[in-house]
């Protein structure tokens, strides 16, 4: 399977305000490969989610890339994504409000999760438009 290292999370700080405004986030990793993907010329489906890191179960916050297909070579890759995410995404711990004040506020962790998994072909189908006639011993179509 292919390895995945150096795995980094950047996210902008600073800028306007207000739940609404967006941030830069950043994830970078290398992937190398094996000779048996280098010798099948395996292709991978890269995801790469953005999780709240909790005690019990990390939250999804955003999913940054779905569907990338990345082909096994010979040197290993780096990738780097850079997406804009909402604060209100990226607020995986909501401060605390009473009566519309915010009181305390709540740090959010969060972490990229990057998954490439191996393509597996598979097949489509369609159905075409109803044609209408009258075909038969009766017909005149």
């Amino acid at each position: 399977m292919a390895t995945i290292t150096d795995v980094r999370l950047n996210v902008q700080k600073g800028g306007p305000g207000g739940s609404n405004s967006r941030r830069n986030v950043t994830v970078s990793y290398e992937v190398c490969f094996n000779r048996c993907e280098l010798l099948d010329g395996t292709v991978f489906v890269e995801r790469i989610d953005l999780k709240g890191d909790d005690p019990i179960f990390d939250d999804q916050q955003a999913v940054l890339s779905n569907g990338l297909c990345i082909k096994a070579t010979e040197q290993c890759i780096k990738r780097k994504i850079t997406r804009g995410v909402s604060r209100s995404t990226l607020d995986e711990d909501g401060d605390t409000v009473i009566f519309g004040i915010p009181i305390n506020e709540d740090q959010d962790e969060l972490y990229a999760k990057i998954t490439l998994t191996p393509f597996t072909p598979h097949g489509d189908e369609a159905k075409s438009n109803v044609v209408r006639g009258s075909w038969g011993a009766l017909g005149s179509d």
